[in-house]
């Protein structure tokens, strides 16, 4: 009886504190290490990139954005199916697709690369290396409107923030 009393007790104390917002913690051990393996990065893999000197993506400024969808795809990317642009068919229920452009320059020669084969996923950032390159110093640059991008196919994973990094040489 008193057994039975005792657990009543310490279910009410529970459900009062929950009522109240307050946490309720068991095991400090436990809720300890479970809140530093949340907290760990994880790293998402890339399966494809693909460069582009003129990118498929409208306008002529600085952009930064996931493709979720075909249809999103659809809305997003101008003149170009998955195939063309990315170099393979995109399996939507299992990846997405990042696109970063940067602003139309006048001459040829930017590149953008994205050379890492995981891209680390940290406190809901998805912290993606990029790599621009530079036409040679001195070198001859073709005076032409450019928009150069990089575009990769990485595994569904959920994050609120997307930051583009300087990649290692």
């Amino acid at each position: 009886m008193k057994r039975l009393l005792l657990f009543l007790a310490g279910t009410a104390a529970v459900q009062v504190a929950a009522a109240q917002g307050l946490q309720v913690t068991r095991n400090p051990v436990a809720d300890a290490s479970a809140s530093r393996s949340a907290a760990a990065p994880t790293v998402v893999r890339v399966l494809s990139t693909r460069s582009h000197m003129q990118c498929p993506l409208p306008g002529k400024n600085t952009r930064l954005l996931s493709i979720d969808s075909p249809r999103e795809w659809e809305d997003t990317i101008e003149r170009q199916d998955e195939v063309t642009a990315l170099g393979r068919k995109v399996r939507w229920a299992r990846e997405r697709v990042l696109v970063y452009a940067l602003e139309s320059k006048p001459y040829a020669g930017v590149r953008l690369d994205s050379p890492s084969r995981v891209i680390r996923l940290a406190h809901g950032v998805l912290y993606w290396p990029v790599r621009q390159v530079q036409p040679e110093t001195g070198a001859n640059k073709a005076s032409v409107l450019t928009r150069p991008c990089v575009m990769t196919t990485i595994d569904r994973a959920y994050w609120q923030r997307i930051k583009v990094v300087p990649a290692r040489p």
